[in-house]
């Protein structure tokens, strides 16, 4: 029997409809750089209004161990490092960087040359043994390479990981349990071999000795094409697991692939386990074999669009949301990610970035009336972490800060399953995050 995480979930209808083919999109003109697009410290611009950068140069480095650096996805001049406005309608400073057309045009045919040489099956798996971890490492640090399943954890510091702590296993997250997103889906299927490696690089960088790639039951073509890339290697696995949302949740994955359960407050490494993104594993082999920083991304374009407009696409960092190639309906509602843990975009002129992993267009439902709480226990049944939604909805309506804190408000995945359950359409989720966000003060 497939495995799943025991405690909660849920079973939202998928709506993977997008083409698994990936579209090179094409580069912008102009590229808006977020100096702050992952978890940790902010990067720190290196360049100014004026200057010349070339695509893969480094325009703002690390400002403490726990941030990553930021390359230009183009080449052309800094415009300026000002304040834009984040997709949510906050600003956040940022390098602009704006190219010629002869910059441009030179950048994408030497883009379309790297994109047509690649072989996507072919699986080296001398790489890893030509590099010591410590060399693998730099070169993550050096192409600013961060989680790209949403949490955005700058890689080097997830794989320093101190001998002591020697973990037994390295978990490939290629779950993509929320709805409609068929990025991953469409990276595995197109470049499995690449994936493999990557896994193998991340192996040697942590000391991991061996790992799994954990994907669920709705993948067959991806499960395919890992298994046949995986065909000679010894110390990497496929499991596949059950559909439930959230599978791709860190602890709950932990929980499938092993048994073992992630005590409130510890990471994996706990347990003996390092979770990665399967797309941090492509990224990690385009670092170590082909030198490319984290500069573009696949991200999924879906919801209630015409079917030929349901696509994956790679997309430079940087790109502005509304240049995806979409028709908007007149009163649609677009998410950057998907529907569930997704965030609701009020400006599409704000830029791709690293953690961005698809525009999810839906129509506007109509607003459903609160009602009060009937008592059903469905936002209980629903969580994956075994906590009582009601109660921490409850707290954070009432600003209870102290009393949510100790009723472990803090483990909450904000993964929506309690207000996805809930039969008198309640905001649970909405009150739980504030008081989230009033706990940790």
């Amino acid at each position: 029997m497939r495995g799943s995480f025991k405690i909660g979930g849920i079973h939202p209808a998928p709506n993977k409809t997008a083409s698994r083919t990936i579209e090179i999109l094409p580069l912008p003109m102009r590229a808006s750089l977020p100096l702050s697009q992952h978890i940790g410290a902010p990067s720190k611009a290196i360049v100014s209004k004026g200057d010349k950068v070339k695509r893969g140069q480094l325009i703002a480095e690390n400002s403490s161990f726990v941030s990553a650096g930021l390359h230009a996805p183009i080449s052309g001049t800094v415009a300026g490092v000002e304040d834009i406005k984040m997709p949510w309608g906050k600003t956040s400073k940022a390098i602009i960087i704006a190219a010629s057309e002869d910059e441009h045009r030179a950048d994408s045919e030497e883009r379309e040359r790297y994109w047509r040489d690649l072989i996507p099956h072919i699986c080296d798996r001398t790489l890893s043994e030509r590099l010591t971890a410590d060399e693998i490492r730099s070169k993550i640090l050096q192409a600013g390479i961060v989680g790209l399943g949403g949490a955005t954890f700058p890689s080097h510091v997830k794989l320093a990981i101190k001998p002591e702590q020697k973990p037994e296993l390295l978990i490939i997250n290629a779950c993509e349990c929320e709805p409609y997103l068929m990025c991953d889906d469409a990276l595995m299927c197109t470049y499995p071999g690449r994936i493999a490696e990557g896994v193998e690089l991340m192996m040697k960088a942590g000391g991991i000795p061996r790992a799994v790639i954990a994907m669920e039951d709705n993948k067959p073509e991806a499960a395919a094409a890992i298994s046949e890339a995986l065909q000679s290697s010894e110390n990497i696995s496929l499991r596949i697991l059950k559909t439930k949302y959230p599978q791709g949740g860190e602890k709950q994955l932990v929980e499938a692939v092993t048994g073992r359960r992630i005590a409130s407050g510890d990471l994996p490494l706990s347990v003996g386990v390092v979770v990665n993104n399967v797309a941090t594993a492509f990224a990690v082999w385009q670092a170590v074999s082909t030198s490319q920083a984290l500069i573009e991304r696949v991200i999924t374009v879906t919801g209630d669009i015409s079917g030929g407009e349901r696509k994956n696409y790679m997309v430079a960092i940087g790109t502005p949301l509304s240049s995806l190639p979409l028709t908007l309906p007149g009163e649609a509602l677009a998410i950057v990610g998907g529907p569930m843990m997704g965030r609701s975009a009020v400006c599409l002129d704000a830029p791709v970035m690293k953690g961005t992993s698809g525009l999810t267009v839906l129509e506007r439902p109509q607003r459903r009336q609160a009602l009060a709480c009937v008592r059903c226990g469905a936002c209980v049944d629903a969580c994956p972490m075994g906590l009582e939604p009601y109660l921490l909805s409850t707290y954070g309506r009432l600003r209870m800060w102290d009393e949510a804190r100790e009723n472990d408000v803090l483990d909450c995945l904000e993964c929506g399953a309690c207000s996805y359950s809930c039969p008198s359409n309640r905001p649970i989720l909405d009150y739980i995050k504030v008081a989230k966000q009033r706990a940790k003060l």
